[in-house]
């Protein structure tokens, strides 16, 4: 496995680090990039690019250089509600909010590629939109930007690229073409009842029990009604109803999560769930309501694009360092929805951060949302920024 260094990129400039440093310091929660936009709006303002506010907090970056394809390449902006616990001396100075999922270290890495393209304009052509997206956390981000007129100076882009850290060693990259993240729909279910005394159940209509039924029901539906050889996860992770142990409550309220890779096992398993619920809430005799919480299409690589993503990093890194996932990844991320919108291609790529002597150690690794999540202070930034250089000058000629 190689380093960028010994593939002929350099280090990472120390003003890409200390942008990266900076933006862990002060982490912004989804929607409120305020911050953050404005530094990287900054950092960008000595170059070609022409910068225009997009999509609430986020920003459009185009940078044109002649003729040629025209790229989008995503990253997002937010933080997460999680007070840090890593000891970084760059660690975060908001109490409760940390870069836990490494958005600071993908912006970062987009900026410093910007910068790079912008004083070596002989190494490419065409037109590169960095897409600094917020609220990627809650779903909204995306949306919010292509609403808000992202891509209308340039028009429709051939492909929109992005990547993403995630916890394995520094310098592997999981590249994998087709289903590579996951949707995720999720559903906020309220069963409503009559409450009454506990010593008279029989003059209350308990949707406690009825809402019981339904949680233990919908454990069938992956392990009965979807085909063992597709994904799909189905979690009910919230339950709340009743005040006090004498007291039948008047409502049960409960939410729902699913993931899959394929749409119509998505619909098998909203389908499925909706069954089940009026069905049990027929049979206790209560009311039912059912809220979509979000929604996210699941990520597929065009294949074609995939490869030319894959030779790039291999170019850099070695062979042997780029490869498929191993096993699937359930995650879920609105980049999807940029080819949903616009009917392209698209590719996303994951990229370790962690010091490989870290996993050899043989001690748990921190993983992405976890407070200890501590990328290598300057390779993750030296890999991110080579990585997304080289699929960018491969695609932009």
């Amino acid at each position: 496995m190689t380093t960028p260094e010994a593939s002929g990129y350099p280090p990472a400039p120390t003003s890409v680090l200390r942008l990266y440093r900076d933006l862990h310091a002060h982490p912004e929660l989804s929607g409120r990039e305020h911050r953050t936009r404005a530094t990287v709006r900054e950092a960008l303002t000595g170059t070609g690019a022409h910068l225009r506010d997009c999509g609430g907090t986020g920003l459009e970056a185009v940078l044109r250089n002649g003729s040629g394809p025209v790229a989008g390449f995503r990253a997002d902006l937010d933080a997460l509600p999680l007070h840090e616990h890593t000891g970084l001396p760059y660690a975060s100075t908001v109490p409760g909010v940390m870069h836990a999922c490494g958005h600071d270290l993908h912006t970062a890495c987009l900026t410093g590629a910007m910068q790079w393209l912008d004083e070596h304009r002989d190494a490419w052509s065409g037109t590169l939109v960095g897409i600094f997206q917020p609220a990627e956390e809650t779903g909204a981000g995306a949306l919010a930007m292509l609403d808000d007129g992202l891509f209308e100076t340039t028009g429709t882009p051939d492909v929109v690229l992005g990547q993403h850290v995630t916890s394995a060693p520094l310098g592997r990259l999981l590249v994998r073409p087709g289903w590579f993240l996951s949707s995720q729909s999720s559903w906020r279910v309220t069963v409503s009842g009559v409450g009454g005394h506990a010593s008279r159940p029989h003059l209350a209509s308990d949707p406690l029990l009825t809402a019981v039924a339904m949680v233990a029901r919908l454990q069938s539906v992956v392990s009965r009604e979807v085909d063992p050889f597709r994904m799909a996860v189905l979690t009910v992770a919230t339950f709340h109803a009743g005040t006090k142990e004498n007291v039948i409550p008047a409502e049960a309220v409960f939410t729902v999560s699913a993931r899959a890779y394929e749409p119509e096992v998505a619909e098998r398993l909203r389908t499925a769930m909706l069954r089940i619920l009026h069905g049990e809430a027929a049979a206790g005799g209560v009311d039912l309501r059912v809220e979509e919480i979000s929604h996210l299409p699941a990520v597929y690589n065009d294949p074609a694009e995939n490869e030319r993503v894959a030779g790039a990093l291999a170019g850099v890194f070695g062979a042997g360092a780029v490869a498929p996932p191993p096993d699937p990844l359930p995650a879920s991320d609105d980049f999807s929805r940029y080819a949903e919108r616009l009917g392209v291609p698209s590719v996303i790529w994951n990229f370790g951060v962690h010091d490989p002597a870290l996993h050899a150690s043989g001690e748990a690794v921190p993983r992405n949302h976890d407070a200890r999540f501590a990328p290598h202070p300057t390779g993750a930034v030296a890999v991110g920024l080579a990585g997304a250089l080289a699929v960018l000058r491969e695609r932009l000629q």
